[in-house]
């Protein structure tokens, strides 16, 4: 798949609005980026500039459709890490069941780069959001979508809404169930029955499963792993609960989200037997990975997950972004053109993982040592040997932890191989 070429004919080209465009005047349309043959390694474009591997993102994308395969379960891998329709394409081609969504503009965006299948791993709240999804539903009888419940008034409000809004077919919900202290989710399993009864009673909504969000532990690391898995169970008791009144619609749907722990969700969800669920994975982070935290969480995943590890090689980081060093002002520190209006610190510092002299046909290894200290607007603060062999001019690439968060800054990031051309552009819609 050409992922640069995808959607291309829909979309702005480039222009002087895009800061990593080269100063050639002209706009260039997204499908023809790859003709020019740029590359990063020989300055053809402004620094910082965000990069996809594609080699990564096509091997990452291959594992994720053999974890499931081998797990026997689906996935609707959540949209927001990337916000890139030609991304979802690539996910969608691999086998995913549809796309996950966080808000309504999200659904709005998704459907206008015509996915299918939505599931909004959220509340639908609010006159303009039920409105454009009821539209939908009625506009297109193909449109599969659900989304989240947790309380008697969000029924109530959302029953209510659909009474104007006339879908012409009930609204498909799952129940959440949540931990105290969390985000949304019933707190406890008498609450979460309660809601699932008030759904079941409403000619306008369809009880289609449980939910829940277990990703909210997994910055607890292994300490959070126990309630990850109380949470696990909570689902499958209260799913037994209401199968056990008929409350369902159609086979139950078992669903849980984050990209830490998406083994242990396959392995307790899948167990629910006698009740025949279909278990529904929404990790988003695995097609793009990264260099630090999710790489961790994820080598610990490997290590405790047969199926995984079957796999061999685990998932790759895809995404890199390149700067300059613009000054080495004492021995143990350089500063580089880049900072938070670039890229991501939210979770770790970013990660210098290469450099190269402009020219270079390859970019080579940074050793150890080499550390991001600090990020101001422009600026990364890396302390570093003193043998350090980075100097001014050359071209550093960071890795990230947590891609979510980069990705919003830029609307385009260029598609490059192993040697750093660039062969393709993707466009982002947040």
């Amino acid at each position: 798949m050409n992922l640069g070429d995808q959607w291309a004919a829909q979309h702005a080209a480039l222009d002087w609005q895009f800061k990593a465009l080269p100063a050639i005047g002209e706009p260039v349309a997204l499908d023809a980026v790859g003709a020019h043959g740029w590359s990063i390694l020989r300055e053809d474009v402004m620094l910082p500039a965000a990069v996809l591997r594609t080699e990564a993102l096509h091997h990452n994308s291959r594992w994720m459709r053999r974890f499931t395969e081998l797990a026997g379960v689906r996935l609707a891998p959540h949209g927001k890490t990337t916000m890139s329709p030609a991304l979802f394409d690539l996910q969608l081609a691999d086998g995913a069941w549809g796309i996950t969504a966080a808000t309504p503009a999200h659904v709005r965006i998704y459907r206008q780069h015509g996915v299918r299948r939505i599931l909004l791993a959220n509340q639908l709240i609010g006159r303009q959001g039920v409105a454009y999804v009821a539209a939908e539903m009625a506009r297109d009888p193909d449109f599969d979508f659900y989304c989240l419940v947790d309380s008697i008034a969000a029924v109530d409000a959302l029953d209510a809404a659909l009474v104007a809004c006339q879908p012409g077919r009930p609204m498909q919900l799952l129940v959440e169930l949540g931990i105290t202290g969390g985000r949304s989710g019933a707190r406890d399993d008498a609450t979460a029955i309660a809601v699932a009864r008030a759904v079941s009673a409403s000619p306008r909504l369809s009880l289609r499963g449980v939910e829940a969000f277990e990703g909210i532990l997994q910055g607890q690391g292994v300490a959070g792993e126990p309630g990850m898995r109380n949470v696990l169970d909570r689902m499958v008791v209260v799913a037994a609960a209401c199968r056990a009144e008929n409350l369902f619609d159609g086979v139950p749907i078992l669903s849980a989200g984050g990209s830490s722990f998406f083994d242990v969700v396959t392995k307790t969800l899948s167990a629910a037997e006698p009740l025949s669920c279909e278990v529904v994975l929404r990790s988003g982070c695995y097609l793009v990975h990264d260099s630090g935290y999710y790489a961790d969480l994820v080598e610990r995943l490997i290590a405790r997950s047969p199926e995984a590890a079957e796999l061999g090689e685990g998932l790759r980081p895809a995404l890199e972004v390149w700067a300059y060093v613009h000054s080495r002002p004492e021995r143990g520190r350089v500063i580089a053109g880049l900072g938070r209006r670039d890229i991501s610190d939210d979770t770790r510092m970013p990660k210098p993982l290469l450099y190269a002299r402009p020219g270079d046909a390859q970019p080579s290894s940074l050793g150890p040592g080499h550390a991001t200290m600090r990020l101001d607007d422009q600026h990364a603060y890396l302390d570093v040997p003193e043998d350090s062999p980075l100097q001014v001019g050359d071209l550093i690439a960071f890795g990230i932890s947590h891609p979510c968060t980069t990705f919003d800054r830029w609307p385009a990031l260029y598609l490059v191989d192993e040697a750093r051309a660039i062969i393709g552009a993707i466009r982002t819609f947040f």
